[in-house]
Order: structure tokens, then sequence, then C-alpha cells
């Protein structure tokens, strides 16, 4: 990847200036990569950042960001030919990068809850977008959504440090309890880990701490023959 992700050593930056390193249209959409962004591309569970370039006397939407063949793209609505080495400044949207973050933390506590009331469950996937869920291998019973919610709130009031980092595979392997398959083995992994809880493997931004993430409410629990959803949004 030729892009730094700015956005792991400061995901509380609202600004940059980036120089411009590729740039192509293709269906009336501008692809623009950087030497460095700010902008969380989807990915993770975790949606993606919009906001704004500005440069010279031209501002234009970003309204898309994902990786496409291992590097950061950028893209817009908005066709305007950007040259290789031009400086822009980069805005992301805050309110809407900041509610990503809470809401991706409050699905890692709210993991971290069920674990204790759980300890069989198996994860299987999670989206931390407006309609945010995690789902499990095994049963969560409906009768338990207004304790499961009183209980990530009490953990949540703890106001627990949000730590990321990147490690090696091996130390990943000692600190986390559960390991996609399809994780590569041979370079740095990016964990969360909250408080005292066990890490997990994880690749978005997160607020600092737990009371950041605001309140927790549990919107509803279904079950299927093997496996459970749980929905969630934050206040």
């Amino acid at each position: 990847m030729k892009t730094i992700q700015v956005y792991y050593d400061n995901p509380y930056l609202k600004t940059l200036n980036c120089r411009v390193i590729d740039y192509w249209e293709k269906n009336t959409i501008s692809n623009i990569v950087l030497d460095k962004t700010i902008f969380y591309p989807e990915g993770g569970g975790q949606p993606c950042d919009t906001g704004m370039f500005s440069f010279g006397n031209h501002t234009i939407s970003i309204d898309h960001v994902h990786i496409i063949e291992g590097e950061i793209v950028h893209q817009s609505k908005n066709c305007v030919d950007f040259k290789t080495n031009e400086n822009t400044n980069t805005f992301i949207d805050w309110n809407n990068r900041h509610r990503n973050m809470r809401a991706h933390s409050a699905g890692h506590l709210l993991h971290d809850t069920l674990m204790e009331l759980y300890p069989d469950l198996v994860p299987i996937r999670g989206s931390h977008g407006k309609k945010a869920f995690l789902e499990y291998k095994g049963q969560i019973s409906p009768n338990d959504k207004e304790n499961i919610e009183k209980a990530i709130n009490i953990n949540l009031e703890k106001d627990s440090p949000i730590i990321t980092k990147e490690i090696e595979y091996q130390e990943l392997t000692n600190d986390c309890q559960f390991i996609p398959q399809n994780l590569p083995t041979n370079k740095p992994l990016r964990i969360i880990k909250i408080g005292d809880y066990k890490a997990m493997p994880d690749g978005g931004v997160h607020v600092k701490a737990t009371k950041e993430i605001g309140k927790i409410w549990i919107a509803n629990i279904i079950n299927s023959s093997d496996s459970a959803t749980i929905r969630y949004g934050i206040v």
C-alpha cells in the first residue's frame, strides 16, 4: 500500500494536506490515491469516511473510500482533472466519522459483555453502521434483552480505555480468544483491546474510552436454528 494510514496514528484528526499520487476517471467517477490519508476506507464492518477535497479554486465531495487492489481509493462523483503530485487539503465529515467510531467501539464492548453472559457463543460477523448488528453461532435468549442492555451500559460507565495497535501474528494467537482463519500470518495485524477484556483482531478506528461511546441500546435479538443476531444502536 502506497498511502500512509494517518487515521490509525490519529483517529481524531479532521483535516490534512496531502499529495495526489494517482488519479483516473471511470464511469464518471473520479478515483484519487493520496500519499497519506485521514479517510478510513470501508471494511471490517465499519463504514467509510466521507468529506471534501479542496485544491486551487475547486472543492469536491468524497462520496466513498475503499481499497482497490491493495490501494486506498477516494471516489468522487465530481469529475475534476487532478494532476500527479498536486497538493490538496482534505476534510472528513467529523460527525459521521465520530459516530462510526462510537458505533464500532460499542459493538466490541457488546461482544465483550456477551462473552461474560454467554461464554459458548462463537462470533460469525458484524456490522457497525446505521443498522449495527453482531451475529454468533449459538443462541441468545430474547428474554435477556433488558439484562444485556443493562450489563453493557454498566460496563460502559467504567470508562475503560480502548487500545488499538499492531502486533505480530504469534502475539495475536497468545492474546486473542477468537482468530479468523483468513488472517495473514506474515505481517503485523491490528487489534482492539477494551480494559481487561481479551484482545480481538480489528482494523477499524475507535474512540479512546468507553464513556465516549454514549449510551448503548439493544434493538432486538433474533435466533435461527444454529445462530443468533443481536442488533444494537447508540445514543
